[in-house]
């Protein structure tokens, strides 16, 4: 009994240990050696040199069987100073090459399970995976064995030092959706935010092969437009979800919006899935018949239908990335949804929770032609993203 106890200390506590070539563990901070130091809490001292012994073994069984993933020891490069004397000639504009190199090094380091291997970083970098904050080396993508397909979709702001990746990765030998921003402050990394979610149906699988030619290609200059016109447009579309008006949205008639590999807007005849849900309308129903409708419609004439009345508000919106060269603005804006329903104010209470995910959209002519939505991270309702303070009401 007493070993089962210390051993679920360890499961709840474990957070690093070090694992060395002999039978035994050489322990560091972690909670196997706070295990032996507290067994005095549950055994007299002459228990002590036996006990200890047992809950080595109990760590060293739990350690072999791979019951908690070993993360990475080595630290990433942080900068440590001090800064250098003063002269023009240290500035070193981080281009979008640069920005995608950056990008491409964090997710190799990623890959490898080597913080050491991060790009540098400042002293006050700051982390987190799905809305938590932590340390790099923490988290699921760090703690699990992570693959690459070909499915990425990258965003740089040269003018924002910022740089943002939509991906399926493979998590576990299971498809991921993954999104990561990174932010760059004088050649090291000052933000790093992730997403994940799992359980990704195979018939998702057909849309996050390969990206839409509309997110990764670059524009001819007669296409581009300004950062203001990125910004503006990419905030119509949630202007016109708060508004139930699919005018106030910058919608181009061919939109298309994909939401976690499924495309559930200006599907073709007989149409298709209305919501990012593996399963199809059943065209024999009513119901069904009525979603394949919907999965029909323009981008425009979904949002006039008033739908989307279940949601609050879309905010903050943080769209942070605006990329020039694809025409593309990236968002990572926080959904509320606090049991109401606009218009219908006797209405049953309905969906209570927040939702935070990334929109990479795709803008030509001033105009939304594609829509990249994922992945969809649902937290507590009033819970915040993790970087706007009194963001989750």
């Amino acid at each position: 009994m007493r070993e089962a106890v210390l051993a679920a200390f360890y499961l709840k506590y474990a957070r690093s240990y070090r694992k060395i070539s002999s039978p035994s563990f050489r322990l560091t901070h972690a909670p196997c050696r706070d295990i032996v130091t507290r067994r005095n809490e549950c055994c007299g001292d002459n228990e002590g040199v036996e006990m200890r012994k047992n809950l080595l073994g109990v760590c060293a069984a739990l350690l072999l069987a791979g019951a908690i993933p070993e993360p990475s020891l080595a630290a990433p490069q942080q900068y440590q100073g001090p800064e250098p004397e003063w002269n023009p000639s240290i500035v070193k504009p981080c281009d979008r090459e640069c920005l995608i190199g950056f990008l491409d090094g964090y997710m190799n380091a990623v890959f490898k399970h080597d913080p050491k291997a991060v790009p540098p970083v400042q002293l006050d970098v700051r982390m987190t995976e799905n809305a938590a904050q932590m340390d790099i080396g923490e988290g699921m993508l760090w703690r699990s064995k992570v693959e690459p397909t070909g499915f990425k979709i990258d965003v740089a702001d040269p003018a924002a030092g910022q740089v943002g990746e939509q991906a399926r990765l493979k998590v576990n030998g299971r498809d991921t959706l993954v999104a990561v921003r990174l932010k760059i402050d004088r050649g090291k990394i000052l933000e790093i935010e992730q997403l994940w979610a799992g359980n990704i149906d195979k018939a998702a699988i057909p849309l996050l092969t390969t990206p839409r030619p509309g997110l990764v290609n670059d524009l001819p200059a007669s296409q581009k437009e300004s950062r203001d016109v990125l910004y503006w447009v990419a905030n119509t579309y949630f202007d016109a979800l708060e508004g139930d008006d699919g005018k106030i949205g910058a919608f181009a008639d061919d939109c298309v919006r994909d939401e976690n590999g499924y495309q559930t807007v200006n599907n073709p005849p007989p149409g298709g899935r209305m919501m990012p849900s593996p399963v199809l309308p059943d065209p024999n129903t009513e119901q069904g018949k009525s979603q394949l409708k919907f999965s029909m419609l323009t981008c425009t004439q979904q949002i006039d239908s008033k739908t989307f009345a279940f949601m609050k508000h879309i905010r903050p919106r943080r769209v942070l990335i605006l990329d020039e060269q694809k025409g593309l603005a990236m968002a990572w804006p926080l959904f509320v949804h606090d049991g109401t329903r606009r218009g219908a104010p006797d209405a049953p209470p309905g969906m209570l929770l927040n939702l935070v995910t990334v929109e990479t959209f795709g803008i030509r002519g001033g105009l939304i032609h594609e829509v990249e939505a994922m992945p969809f991270v649902t937290i507590p309702y009033g819970m915040g993203n993790g970087w706007s303070e009194g963001s989750g009401r």
